[in-house]
């Protein structure tokens, strides 16, 4: 019997994931069992198991190959930017424009959400969960040392507390986004520009930019 390719194997197991997302987003994390994975994947249980040792051991999974930005992705060292506002607004406006795709929209949220539920459970996924908020965390930080470096925002301020302010602004705008459809993002994002630098931002970005 020739052996399996680890590239088919690893596209067997993003499938399985890719099917378990699918069924976390329409039924929800407690409904969903790994029969309704295996059928969405079309595999059998058998072979799902093989890959997984549960559902919960696939959202666990999945949170973590749910990656990040890198600073260096995000965050030129040069001087290539002169106001860090630019870059600021970018990300915020790239996390709107997910929302013009809401069914994949709602797939990527509804994991998100998930996990943080199954977090207050579940060891393990608690610590890919935390893992994700120290990489943002890590990321905001040094957006915002370099703006208090610059004397866009004030010294005064402990840059990892706001950072964690800022990404909880941005996960809640999510969720309640998710929930109510008419909540006005755009006017959010201007709220959210001046409560960080202390004025609206003067910048329209342009092109898809960053998002994670």
């Amino acid at each position: 019997m020739p052996k399996v390719s680890e590239a088919h194997l690893e596209q067997r197991r993003q499938q399985i994931l890719d099917a378990a997302i699918t069924c976390f987003a329409r039924n929800g994390f407690q409904r969903t069992t790994m029969a309704d994975i295996a059928a969405e994947a079309g595999v059998s249980d058998t072979l799902a198991y093989r890959y997984f040792e549960g559902k919960g051991d696939i959202l666990e999974t999945a949170v973590r190959r749910q990656g990040g930005l890198t600073v260096d992705e995000v965050l030129p060292t040069g001087d290539g930017v002169e106001d860090l506002r630019v870059l600021v607004d970018m990300l915020v406006s790239a996390n709107i424009r997910r929302f013009d795709d809401p069914q994949s929209m709602n797939a990527t949220m509804q994991l998100r959400f998930t996990s943080w539920a199954e977090a207050l459970h579940d060891d393990d996924i608690r610590a890919e969960v935390l893992n994700r908020w120290q990489h943002h965390c890590d990321l905001a930080e040094t957006f915002i040392r370099r703006a208090q470096e610059r004397g866009q925002i004030s010294a005064a301020l402990d840059p990892r507390a706001m950072a964690r302010v800022m990404i909880a602004i941005h996960d809640g705008l999510n969720l309640q986004a998710v929930l109510d459809p008419d909540v006005d993002l755009e006017a959010c994002r201007e709220v959210s520009m001046a409560m960080t630098f202390g004025h609206t931002a003067a910048v329209t970005p342009t092109g898809p930019g960053p998002a994670d």
